[in-house]
């Protein structure tokens, strides 16, 4: 029987404000991500959505989102696992930079050459994070938190089985996939309703993709 898996993306940290690279280097939620936490989580109670195991990111930032998000869906968190094989694309030497220091695409191993990690040792990763995870006895409904350039790093090796595909971008957007006979489908890409949070002297919250998803990079 397929299996289901909601992969979300942490909510706005204080790096993603002042526009700096995070990868694996870490900054708290702000008050506007808490706030879209929470509207993650009543995604959740609206969709019904249950799950019999959970999973974050390492990153503080993930563990917030999940915990933040559970409890406003279900009135407590839920138990959890911190995965560091669900972490953000090791940057290196760029870690805590400001995005405008960023090359050019396509990256591909531009950041191993600076001690972090190449586009598809990332690949490798997230597709064997979480092929291991919904292989496991029980997991028939899956949450698990991680980062924007992850989450989407996986998805596009997941092109070609995608009936869904995003045209935005934004904090806590979500991937539904269908896993069956170790094949991942991604069926929806939600994105939240983050109007009630903006604010004129701020970054749009939402921003439009690129057509060419194949190019899974944002600052953002």
């Amino acid at each position: 029987m397929p299996r289901q898996l909601y992969l979300l993306r942490h909510a706005e940290t204080l790096f993603n404000r002042q526009n700096k690279t995070q990868g694996w280097c870490d900054s708290p939620l702000t008050e506007r991500g808490i706030e879209q936490a929470k509207i993650a989580g009543r995604i959740l109670a609206d969709r019904g959505l249950s799950f019999t195991h959970a999973y974050s990111s390492t990153s503080e930032r993930c563990c917030d989102t999940l915990e933040i998000a559970t409890t406003e869906a279900y009135g407590a968190p839920l138990p959890y696992e911190r995965c560091k094989g669900l972490r953000e694309f090791g940057f290196g030497a760029f870690e805590g930079k400001d995005n405008f220091l960023e090359p050019g695409f396509p990256r591909g191993d531009f950041y191993l050459r600076y001690g972090g990690e190449s586009e598809e040792l990332v690949t490798e990763r997230m597709v064997s994070t979480l092929t291991d995870i919904m292989e496991r006895p029980g997991h028939d409904s899956v949450l698990a938190v991680t980062s924007g350039g992850a989450a989407r790093i996986f998805l596009v090796s997941q092109l070609a089985t995608a009936k869904d595909k995003p045209r935005f971008f934004c904090n806590c957007m979500a991937y539904l996939y269908e896993y069956d006979n170790g094949v991942f489908t991604c069926l929806e890409c939600i994105i939240p309703d983050l109007s009630p949070l903006e604010e004129p002297s701020l970054p749009k919250q939402i921003r439009p993709i690129n057509p060419d998803i194949a190019r899974p990079w944002t600052h953002y």
